[in-house]
């Protein structure tokens, strides 16, 4: 699971660098933002998904879920509209699967006492399913409704940017440091011990 996040966060950062230089040069970045924010980066979550359920049932949905995306981004993209045009149809089904993904994860705590034993908070797939449910819940809403939005709207599309913007800053971060929240949580309690 560290491995596939931390390949998110990476891959994430040379997007945006690269994104925004192709931007700042008049050129075309739009073909990366589908292969690798719309369709991998929800591969990878998925797959994310697939490692943190305890439960072989969840793993094999979420494996059809895989399977079933891959067959839509190639079946849309070759069919439907060019990857130069920003894919926010498959981004709303990715990030639908996302939620429902997130939302069958706190069932499982809830309902299936999956970690009753442990301490929720110093769970790093906690945090992290956390900032996915929060990121994609929010994003979901801006990019379903980006074509409908008139060009007489745009300052208020520029404004909703910026949170989804600091949306993803706060996911990315968390998918980076959620993992040392255990040792942090674990440091903090010895200190208070004492």
């Amino acid at each position: 699971m560290h491995q596939i996040l931390f390949g998110v966060v990476v891959m994430v950062t040379i997007l945006e660098t690269f994104g925004t230089y192709l931007a700042e040069n008049g050129m075309q970045n739009v073909i990366y933002y589908n292969l690798v924010f719309v369709y991998l980066e929800t591969l990878l979550l998925l797959l994310f998904f697939q490692n943190v359920y305890p439960n072989k049932k969840a793993k094999k949905y979420t494996a059809l879920s895989i399977g079933a995306f891959i067959l839509w981004a190639i079946i849309y993209s070759v069919f439907f509209q060019s990857l130069f045009v920003f894919h926010s149809t498959s981004y709303v089904i990715g990030g639908t699967i996302l939620i429902c993904c997130s939302l069958y994860f706190f069932y499982g705590i809830m309902k299936e006492d999956w970690y009753h034993d442990q301490n929720l908070l110093g769970l790093p797939m906690f945090w992290i399913v956390t900032m996915i449910m929060f990121f994609y819940s929010g994003s979901l809403l801006y990019f379903a409704s980006i074509n409908f939005i008139s060009s007489q709207n745009i300052e208020l599309l520029g404004k909703f940017n910026i949170i989804i913007q600091a949306l993803s800053v706060l996911m990315y971060w968390v998918m980076g440091l959620s993992f040392y929240i255990p040792v942090w949580i674990e440091r903090k309690s010895k200190i208070i011990g004492k």
